[in-house]
Parts: C-alpha cells; structure tokens; sequence
C-alpha cells in the first residue's frame, strides 16, 4: 500500500524560495562596445538569436544582457559597422568584456522601418512616471489634448472631449486595457460608455493612444481616437498607499510582489 504523500506550509515555502533564488540568478553577460580606436558606441543593439531578450549600449558603451546561456550565439550591430557574432562561453560571465566593432559600409539590410515605437508614447510614459495620477479615470488626462469632467456627482465614468468631439462618456473613443475592451456596446449613458475606476494607476506601465478616425484596427469606437493602457507584468517591490483628502475622502491600495517578500521574511 502506497504512503500518501503529505505537503506543510514550511514546504510549500521552501519551494517558493528555491524557486526565487533560482529565477534570480539568472546568468548576465556584461561589456563594453568600441570602435578600433576604443570609442564606445552608444546604442548598440545586443541580443542572441532564436531569444527575444536584448539590450542596448549606453553612453559609454556599457550593456548588461540578462537571460544568456553558455553556447547562445551573441550578436551585436551598429549601423555603419559590421555585425560582430560570437558564441557565448564561461568567460563571458567572469568579468566586463571589450567588444571592438569593425567599420564598413552602411547596409540597407541593417535598416528596419517600423511604426512599433511612437515618441508621443514615450514622451507620455515618462510624464506617467513623473507625475502619477491619484484616481483610474483621471489618467485619461495624460493623453495630449484629452479633457474629462464629471456632471452631476461621481458614481460613473466621467465625460470625455477629444479633438472637438463631445464623446459623453466613451462613445467615440476606443478604450482598452492589456487588449481588454472597455466600451460597453449597451448601456443607459449611451454606447460605448467607458468606466476606467477599476483600474489601479499604480499598475499602468505603458499608454498608447492615437487620434482621429484613421486607425480601423481599433474597431468602431475610435471614431475621435483610441487609448491603450498596458498594465506592469511584474513588480518592482510591494508597495502600500494611504491618502486622505478633503469631504472625507479615502483611498488606500496594495501591491504586492509575493515569492519576493517570502524571500526576504526568510533569508
């Protein structure tokens, strides 16, 4: 007859920080990309192929690649120099390596045109960062040119103006969450209404966002314009708020990294 194997709570736990120590020590290939006269080069592209993790040189040339393996096939380009290939061993990861690119001619294979990176999101991600909104509808605000208001008191999804539309409470205007739609196609405020307060600023990592009736991939809703929040994949730490305002107003919220704090209670 077969023992039935039985689980505590001291080894679930110390399941959880073996697997955060191991997750943590992932393997990181450090260097220095120059020319062959020992400028660096900033903003060179690093990464291995068949992997979608990569980095990019700073000012002084210096990179950090995480998630390398002994055997990857490390790659390094710079437009105007020749793609340097090298496969990844153990000395990679004993000390900062040099890296010396090669100049040549400038490739059209090396050029790559995209529309993926839009600097009026960058620029508004930066301001998130800077300037964090207190309340799920107000970071609406952030989009350039957006105006929200609220009428007769609170308990719905403010008003939105957008480029000379009056789309009352979301009814021109695309509104997603990691892809989630969040216009109602029925409702007593009108179609399309659009109630952001279950969303925590906190969480939101990126918002894109474009204007006018010209982008058919956002559906029927983005006739003034479409807003597309994307929430934070993993924390930085756990974080606690507590706010107090006037007309006795209260907000408190929690985030919290889980196998992190496990490891630190018990390390």
């Amino acid at each position: 007859m077969k023992k039935p194997i039985r689980f505590n709570l001291l080894t679930t736990l110390l399941c959880f920080i073996s697997l955060s120590i191991f997750a943590q020590s992932d393997p990181m290939v450090k260097g220095i990309v120059t020319d062959q006269s020992d400028q660096p080069l900033a903003s060179a592209l690093i990464f291995t192929l068949g992997d979608k993790h990569y980095t990019q040189s700073n000012t002084l040339g210096q990179f950090t690649l995480d998630h390398a393996d002994i055997g990857d096939t490390l790659v390094i380009t710079y437009l105007g120099y020749e793609r340097f290939i090298e496969k990844i061993t153990e000395d990679h990861f004993d000390h900062e390596h040099i890296f010396k690119l090669t100049e040549a001619a400038v490739n059209l294979t090396q050029i790559f045109v995209s529309n993926d990176v839009k600097n009026t999101s960058r620029v508004l991600d930066i301001d998130l960062k800077n300037n964090p909104v207190k309340s799920s509808q107000e970071i609406l605000r952030k989009v350039p040119g957006l105006i929200i208001g609220q009428h007769a008191g609170g308990g719905k999804a403010e008003q939105i103006f957008l480029r000379g539309f009056d789309i009352d409470h979301g009814t021109d205007i695309s509104i997603t969450v990691d892809g989630l739609p969040v216009n109602m196609v029925s409702h007593a405020h009108g179609q399309g209404y659009a109630d952001l307060h279950f969303l925590i600023p906190e969480t939101v990592e990126k918002i894109d966002f474009g204007k006018g009736p010209y982008y058919a991939d956002e559906g029927n809703f983005a006739t003034a314009g479409y807003v597309n929040f994307q929430t934070k994949r993993k924390l930085d730490g756990s974080a606690v708020g507590l706010e107090v305002g006037r007309f006795n107003t209260l907000r408190t919220y929690g985030l919290f990294d889980i196998i992190r704090s496990i490891l630190y209670t018990f390390i």
